[in-house]
């Protein structure tokens, strides 16, 4: 056991959480020019907590604060991706929100948001789960609601609010039982204490559990909010929302599932390679439908969590499931970063997201238009980038895991997918521009964009790279 006051455990933590509450005070008063200035210190906050995490990633494994917080390479793997995320999100926000209003005030609630991100992927006891899974939640609501005069964001605001308030209700109900059950906080204690209790009620906890982690993930039937979320919000908003809080909550499951669920409790990967396969079938199936494009990255995202699911439910017996997710959870995050940026400069230029906004993309701004159109071949699988390799990955894991048919699923999924990308690869390429114009060109999307697209094409080329952080970063506390 470690000390109880170890305080370079959450020192990446201390400092964006520190970071956000020095800048409220700061974003009240800052006026003209200087409303640059929360952004630029929230993108250092970033790079030095980075700095911190990442020597966790060959730490040896232990526990912090009395056993309730994690220090393991586990952790540090799935932190840097947490902050990766803020970090590319934090650069596209600043350019979308410049010279506004909101410019001063979104990296609070991005940086609160990502630290209780962080801090869900390295809790090890039950309070702060749920003290986490709110800490994600609430400045997420914030985000989306930025412009306050904006009516689609105030219904999406709501809705996400009224769904997260009861999905996270419903999941401390699931964790009551199992501290009833074992008489522990502890996710170790609880995995140890269950062994021998009534399956019946692990079952019934399990199953209430995966609410508030389905909520955050975008697995079918929890996904409702997640459409109009990402419709209602601003373009680099939807891009976090669809980003962060689903990393860290595939981070936290994995860990809940690892550490409290018993090996011998058969019914988990059942459970969830049903849901995968709902999860997948029905984001494909939907977003054939959509016109919005942001409401086509909303579906695209729901069924990408159904393809990581996959790999979770082997999780347990496959060694090579852990850093499928983790690559994957990368590849996703640069891809849809990207395609969320682009969509972010159409909206910012236009006005809009329907699919005649990038018509003739290609044509009226080629570096973005290839941008995007790369990010959507990588979401569809097309080799050689980062999208092809991840999807291999989880195949191979799940089919290894037992689970062909779930293989066999997600491939015709895959296919069903690639439609739609098309379609819009198609508009942006294949018709003829309704506007003249091309895209209002600014640094943050530029950063924003030039890092995605690098690491789609790196890290597909080379998969060996992200695959081996992941496979490092699948150590944890056993």
């Amino acid at each position: 056991m470690g000390g109880c006051m170890d305080l370079g455990a959450v020192a990446p933590e201390m400092v964006l959480a520190g970071t956000a509450l020095a800048l409220v005070p700061v974003a009240g008063w800052v006026r003209g020019r200087w409303r640059r200035l929360p952004a630029a210190i929230a993108l250092l906050a970033l790079l030095v907590a980075m700095g911190l995490t990442a020597p966790m990633l060959t730490s040896t494994p232990r526990e912090a604060f009395c056993g309730t917080y994690a220090v393991d390479p586990f952790r540090g793997f799935y932190q840097l991706v947490v902050e990766a995320g803020a970090l590319v999100s934090l650069l596209s926000l600043a350019s979308h929100f410049r010279a506004s209003e909101q410019e001063a005030h979104h990296p609070v609630a991005l940086l609160m948001a990502t630290a209780g991100g962080m801090g869900l992927v390295a809790a090890t006891d039950l309070g702060l789960i749920i003290l986490f899974l709110q800490m994600v939640s609430f400045p997420s609501y914030l985000l989306v609601l930025l412009v306050r005069s904006d009516g689609p964001a105030q219904e999406a605001a709501l809705k996400y609010f009224l769904y997260g308030a009861a999905a996270l209700a419903v999941m401390a109900y699931g964790l009551t039982f199992l501290f009833g059950l074992t008489g522990s906080l502890n996710l170790r204690a609880i995995g140890a204490g269950l062994a021998g209790t009534d399956r019946a009620w692990v079952a019934l906890a399990f199953g209430l559990v995966v609410v508030g982690y389905g909520f955050e993930m975008t697995l079918v039937p929890f996904h409702v909010w997640a459409p109009d979320v990402f419709q209602g919000g601003a373009a680099p908003v939807s891009g976090f929302v669809s980003v962060v809080p689903k990393v860290a909550a595939f981070a936290g499951l994995l860990r809940f599932l690892l550490e409290a669920m018993p090996s011998g409790l058969s019914a988990w990967p059942t459970v969830l390679s049903l849901l995968a396969a709902a999860t997948m079938t029905f984001g494909n199936l939907l977003a054939l439908r959509q016109d919005s494009l942001k409401r086509l990255l909303a579906y695209s995202s729901i069924a990408q969590a159904g393809y990581m699911l996959m790999a979770v439910a082997v999780a347990g017996q496959v060694p090579g499931a852990l850093p499928a997710v983790g690559y994957y959870l990368v590849a996703y995050l640069l891809m849809n970063l990207a395609a969320f940026t682009v969509v972010a400069q159409v909206e910012r230029m236009i006005g809009g997201d329907g699919f005649a906004a990038v018509r003739g993309l290609g044509r009226r701004a080629p570096w973005p238009g290839a941008a995007l159109a790369l990010a959507l071949l990588s979401l569809a699988g097309v080799p050689p980038l980062a999208g092809f390799a991840g999807k291999v990955f989880l195949l191979v894991a799940a089919i290894e895991g037992g689970l062909a048919w779930l293989a066999v699923v997600a491939a015709a999924n895959m296919a069903v997918a690639l439609f739609y990308y098309a379609a819009v690869i198609a508009e942006m390429y294949f018709k003829e521009p309704e506007r003249p114009e091309g895209l209002a060109p600014d640094a943050g999307y530029a950063w924003a964009l030039g890092l995605c697209t690098a690491g789609t094409l790196g890290f597909g080329i080379a998969p060996g790279l992200a695959r081996g952080l992941a496979q490092l970063g699948s150590t944890l506390l056993r």
